[in-house]
């Protein structure tokens, strides 16, 4: 979208423009998330799953089911996490086993122990990172 489409864009009232124009920046968006250029927190707080599931339904109607593959990646891999990272490099492991000991030892210094479910999940987590073997 050029800087002059985007100042007219007050002027689209047209539905269908403004869902095409949805469907092709979730694709860039996926692209993003899928390449670790975005947060799936951000995501979440700016788009509603309601909003996919209108834009699902409206292209299901219209037969756009290109369209409806994408907004459907998008829920499962971004909404429901239906996406499982299958490589982590040894050094993105010990990133994430330093970041979770770093967590765990700052929650269990707080005053009265910090919160014991968090400390456990955490641990459970800390042990499958370090369970982690890479595939060959």
């Amino acid at each position: 979208m050029t800087p002059e489409q985007f100042y007219h864009l007050d002027k689209l009232r047209n539905k269908e423009t403004i869902f095409e124009m949805r469907v092709k920046s979730l694709e860039w968006m996926l692209g993003c998330f899928l390449n670790g250029t975005i947060r799936r927190r951000t995501i979440l707080n700016l788009i509603p799953e309601s909003e996919l599931d209108t834009l699902l339904i409206y292209m299901e109607e219209k037969e756009r089911y290109e369209d409806c593959v994408i907004i459907k990646d998008v829920i499962d891999i971004i909404y429901k996490q239906k996406y499982i990272h299958k490589d982590m490099s040894t050094k993105r492991q010990k990133e994430i086993i330093g970041l979770l000991e770093n967590t765990i030892k700052i929650e269990k210094e707080k005053h009265g122990g910090g919160n014991g479910e968090l400390i456990e999940k955490l641990t459970e987590k800390l042990q499958k990172v370090i369970d982690w073997k890479p595939k060959k």
